[in-house]
């Protein structure tokens, strides 16, 4: 078995895939913290809180390594792990109480500091505004907020190409309209 080394000797993904894909666990690891950030931001604005993203991202990352053997490389691997991510999220949103349940538990728990009650308003105010958007829209919004293509969050989705802009230019304005509101 080979090893590549973290600090970057070998750059290409395809490269590094091949060798996680034959069992190295340092390319794998590598490949993983390309896509690591990415994911759990996926994880965390579908599920809508930290505790469960960290659920989500973690499934996440024992899928893509169990998965891997399946990858074929159509689009980056980091395109790979985000929808990946997205299912992840969605399993453990079936797994939690009902949303109104939470949303209830955490705001009775939110205490905010003054120096930071601005900023926490605004990602208050964002995450109701995503919560508004149905759930193909937002998806793809994350999806693309995440550094996919157009055509990579089609790919994704499984949706022809049109309809990911249609979706992501809706959503976009939706949140516009929504963040000017509040």
């Amino acid at each position: 078995m080979t090893s590549v080394s973290l600090s970057g000797a070998v750059e290409d993904e395809s490269l590094l895939v091949a060798a996680a894909q034959a069992g190295d666990e340092i390319a794998f690891a590598e490949l993983w913290s390309a896509a690591r950030r990415q994911a759990f931001g996926v994880c965390y604005h579908l599920t809508g809180n930290r505790a469960d993203a960290l659920d989500a991202l973690q499934d996440t990352q024992l899928a893509a390594w169990r998965g891997l053997a399946a990858f074929q490389g159509k689009a980056p691997f980091r395109a790979w792990v985000l929808v990946i991510a997205r299912n992840a999220s969605h399993s453990v949103i079936r797994r939690r109480p009902p949303l109104g349940t939470l949303m209830a538990e955490i705001e009775e728990e939110l205490v905010v500091a003054d120096p930071f009650e601005d900023s926490v308003a605004r990602l208050t105010d964002l995450r109701r505004a995503l919560a508004t958007l149905p759930a193909s829209q937002r998806e793809a919004l994350l999806l693309w907020a995440g550094g996919l293509t157009y055509e990579q969050v089609a790919l994704s989705l499984e949706v022809p190409l049109n309809t990911v802009r249609a979706w992501i230019h809706r959503a976009r304005r939706r949140l516009q309209t929504g963040l000017a509101d509040g």
